[in-house]
């Protein structure tokens, strides 16, 4: 199995906080890494969550975010946004629309569509193993690939 991570799932694991939820989260995620699920998550989604962090350290003196968010990315790994997921998402994005069922705006950058782009191409580079979207919001994503709430995923 491969679980792909997005950005509301990344914030509640890299939250200073002890939250109930974000300790929830954070056990899940180790659970899923100990039974040998591979996890993965994108650099959009860290940039997301990252400029957050970032601002909420300039507005308060707390910034245990941001070593939650380092450390999360030496026990999973983080895509990268190539030319070639770009031109995918380019594709997913325009068939989205000529169906009427967009996502987001017209001018908006599209997170979504290019978390649905990194799952299909962990879909293609890994046949026969399923692939699956973590969220804290599933309406969007799936749409267009397997996406469940992260708890959902055992």
């Amino acid at each position: 199995m491969i679980v792909f991570i997005d950005s509301g799932v990344i914030g509640l694991l890299s939250n200073p906080n002890d939250l109930e939820e974000a300790i929830a989260c954070e056990n899940w995620l180790y659970t899923m890494l100990l039974r040998g699920v591979n996890v993965y998550s994108s650099d959009l989604c860290d940039y997301e969550v990252r400029r957050s962090l970032v601002l909420a350290s300039l507005n308060k003196s707390d910034i245990n975010g941001i070593p939650k968010l380092n450390a999360l990315r030496e026990i999973i790994s983080f895509l990268p946004i190539t030319y070639p997921l770009l031109l995918k998402a380019c594709s997913l994005w325009a068939q989205a629309r000529s169906r009427g069922i967009p996502t987001a705006s017209n001018s908006s950058l599209d997170v979504d569509i290019i978390i649905c782009s990194h799952w299909q191409t962990l879909q293609e580079e890994s046949p026969g193993r399923r692939a699956v979207i973590a969220t804290t919001n599933v309406k969007h994503l799936s749409r267009f690939a397997e996406a469940q709430l992260w708890r959902n995923i055992v």
